[in-house]
């Protein structure tokens, strides 16, 4: 029998190129913050990882970033430092894990210079060319729809909606999907529901919030998968590890796992 680890990787390899699975620069988002997001982006940087693809996980989560947070690891310098000219990009890059580097966002630095268009752009020129040294380059942006936010995700190649089993998040994640459609002509999102007691509640919410968008934004959406509710995850936290090695044989992970984009 072929290994989970294994699986993913000839999966991997055997997409064809018009793929989601071929987009170089890959964004979460969410419509409210508490989904999950910055642990499924994490965890999943790191699953990949470990199966021999190079990875870049940068945080852009403005103010509120946690990835450093989540992996114990103190930054004496982020993202802000770069767009307020103080560093190049390439000097941000910290490795995390063999075939895993992390550019840690902000918290808390309420200076940093206002994120209007040509700023993201910039920054966004200089992603595209630390992306050539990666298979994947994964962005962990802010939860909701403001105007920066939503610019910063128009700039990637795909984005991962994390959106939960409740109707509040359900709604959410349609209103930024909306915003997305109409202003920048995004009509290619994944969704990944996050925190339900099973698959079949997570099919009930993609369903939900797929037909919202079928009927009054005319285009489907994909289901990437489902995630599970897991007290562990809570715990992973807490201790500042991460869930994918310390509860390697778990479901979850193979949910995770099974989730190629």
């Amino acid at each position: 029998m072929i290994g989970q680890a294994k699986r993913l990787s000839e999966l991997i390899k055997s997409e064809p190129h018009n793929s989601v699975a071929t987009n170089k620069i890959i964004a979460v988002a969410s419509g409210k913050g508490g989904t999950g997001k910055s642990f499924f982006i994490l965890n999943y940087a790191s699953l990949l990882s470990s199966i021999g693809k190079r990875i870049l996980l940068i945080d852009l989560d403005s103010n509120l970033a946690n990835i450093d947070v989540m992996l114990n690891i103190t930054s004496e310098k982020g993202i802000g430092d770069f767009l307020q000219n103080r560093v190049l990009l390439n000097e941000l890059v910290t490795e995390v894990r063999p075939n895993f580097d992390v550019i840690f966002g902000d918290s808390g630095k309420l200076k940093l210079p206002i994120k209007r268009k040509e700023i993201i752009d910039y920054l966004f020129a200089n992603i595209k060319k630390l992306a050539q040294n990666y298979d994947k380059v994964l962005v962990d942006t802010g939860a909701g729809v403001q105007t920066d936010n939503l610019y910063t995700l128009s700039k990637t190649d795909y984005i991962a909606l994390v959106i939960n089993p409740d109707p509040t998040s359900v709604m959410d994640g349609y209103a930024l999907t909306k915003l997305l459609f109409s202003e920048y002509g995004k009509r290619e999102l994944g969704v990944i529901v996050n925190k339900c007691d099973d698959a079949e509640e997570g099919k009930i919410a993609f369903g939900n919030l797929n037909t919202a968008t079928s009927h009054f934004l005319k285009t489907k959406l994909k289901h990437l998968g489902t995630i599970n509710y897991s007290s562990n995850v809570y715990k992973s936290i807490k201790n500042q590890v991460l869930f994918s090695e310390e509860y390697s044989e778990s479901n979850l992970v193979n949910q995770i796992k099974e989730m190629i984009f």
